[in-house]
């Protein structure tokens, strides 16, 4: 009896044993969940800073430098100003936006080694695109920095012209080497613009992307395809757009001029001999007039002749 007593009371400290092993192994679960459950925050990089240096010679020279802005950054922009006059110890220095002095950004500069360097740190977004020029109160010297996304080549002033049932292309190429996320084309449809979808419509369009430039041909020409075509090159910042003009024409266009003529022509001819066909009885007239009056003068020129050669016989017969 006294051995089956303490074997009870071995299995009853297993059995508390066991159950503080479970309860432990319980709260080490808990504790290794929400130590996993927390994200530490990753370290945040520090934003790209792009800088642009412009050197600017004696008092009246005017340098313009162009940046190409395809993201949202923060911009440092900075003059050197060299060859001044007596060397001043220091001038004053002011930064304008797009002609407008910007507020508190003047400031005295200090001559180092006979150059003087006025720079500023600009944060831009598509709104704050635009022209920053660096100006010296002490002089006319002066450097713009033209702040945009890259430009696209010129379109040409008169529109394209084809003709229906042809296919033309469409072209827009950016100045710089410079490559956009994507090239998206529209059809301009009075005051709004309708994205080209080239899926819905593989019979009509067809776009092709390389890089710097993309081509839209539209297939099929109809008098419904004329109109303008707007490319829009896809930045972060902002997009880029230009716009084609099309015109579509019939194959008759190009003779009614030479049909215009021609009935112009055909029209001046029928005045012409309505005129003298109108005239023709008139002259007749005026030219049988003109005979009566002629036969009139000559029987009056005979009468009077023959009335003097009476004269003369009377006048022989009374002479003695």
């Amino acid at each position: 009896m006294p051995r089956l007593s303490c074997t009870q009371h071995r299995c009853g400290q297993r059995a508390l044993f066991s159950m503080a092993n479970v309860i432990q192994l319980t709260l080490l679960l808990i504790c290794c969940d929400g130590m996993n459950t927390e994200t530490s925050p990753s370290p945040q990089s520090d934003p790209v800073i792009t800088t642009q240096k412009a050197v600017s010679k004696g008092q009246n020279q005017v340098i313009i430098e162009e940046l190409a802005i395809l993201t949202p950054q923060k911009v440092e922009l900075l003059c050197n100003l060299i060859d001044i006059p007596n060397n001043p110890p220091n001038i004053t220095g002011y930064w304008t936006k797009d002609g407008q002095e910007i507020e508190n950004s003047e400031e005295s500069v200090i001559r180092n080694n006979e150059q003087y360097i006025l720079k500023r740190t600009f944060s831009i977004e598509a709104g704050n695109l635009g022209n920053y020029s660096c100006n010296f109160r002490e002089n006319e010297a002066q450097v713009t920095f033209v702040l945009d996304v890259p430009a696209i080549k010129d379109t040409r002033n008169k529109p394209v012209v084809s003709y229906i049932g042809d296919s033309v292309v469409l072209e827009c190429k950016l100045k710089l080497k410079h490559t956009p996320n994507t090239w998206n084309w529209y059809k301009a449809n009075n005051t709004e613009k309708v994205l080209i979808n080239v899926t819905a419509n593989p019979q009509n369009y067809k776009i092709v992307i390389n890089g710097s430039d993309t081509k839209l041909t539209v297939l099929n020409l109809t008098e419904e395809d004329s109109g303008k075509y707007i490319c829009s090159a896809e930045f972060d910042i902002k997009p880029r757009e230009s716009y084609v003009n099309l015109k579509v024409l019939s194959y008759t266009e190009p003779l009614k001029p030479f049909i215009a003529i021609v009935v112009e022509v055909i029209v001046l001819v029928t005045l012409i001999l309505l005129w003298e066909k109108c005239n023709k009885p008139q002259q007749d007239n005026s030219s049988a007039g003109e005979n009566d009056v002629c036969s009139e003068q000559t029987s009056k020129l005979t009468r009077d002749e023959s009335n003097g050669v009476n004269n003369t016989a009377r006048q022989r017969k009374l002479q003695p």
